[in-house]
């Protein structure tokens, strides 16, 4: 099999002509900058995948660009009200920064 894909690129005229070109233009690299652990967060949608048991397709991934913590979770479907909900269960509710949690602090002072 390898053999015959190999004779059937040799062949074609438009391999031969593109097949060493690069396709992307080139641009310079740039790091991701956080001021402190858990401040910004990446968030992807990987799938959809081969069905998982409760017919889990697809993988919601967060990862904190600090520390690269990572959460996941596998879900059925995406919606808006799933990607808050883990958003709020994985990352506000379990990892709230420092930072807010003092601010959060000055502002019950004030109030009482």
């Amino acid at each position: 099999m390898k053999q015959d894909a190999k004779q059937l690129v040799s062949k074609c005229e438009k391999s031969q002509k593109h097949s060493s070109l690069i396709h992307q233009p080139a641009e310079p690299l740039t790091t991701m900058l956080s001021p402190c652990p858990f401040a910004q967060w990446g968030i992807d949608i990987e799938g959809p995948s081969p069905l998982a048991p409760g017919q889990r397709k697809f993988l919601l991934v967060a990862v904190d660009y600090f520390t690269k913590w990572v959460e996941a979770e596998p879900l059925a479907r995406i919606t808006e009200g799933e990607v808050m909900k883990f958003i709020w269960k994985n990352i506000v509710c379990r990892l709230e920064s420092p930072e807010k949690q003092s601010q959060i602090t000055v502002v019950n002072s004030k109030t009482k």
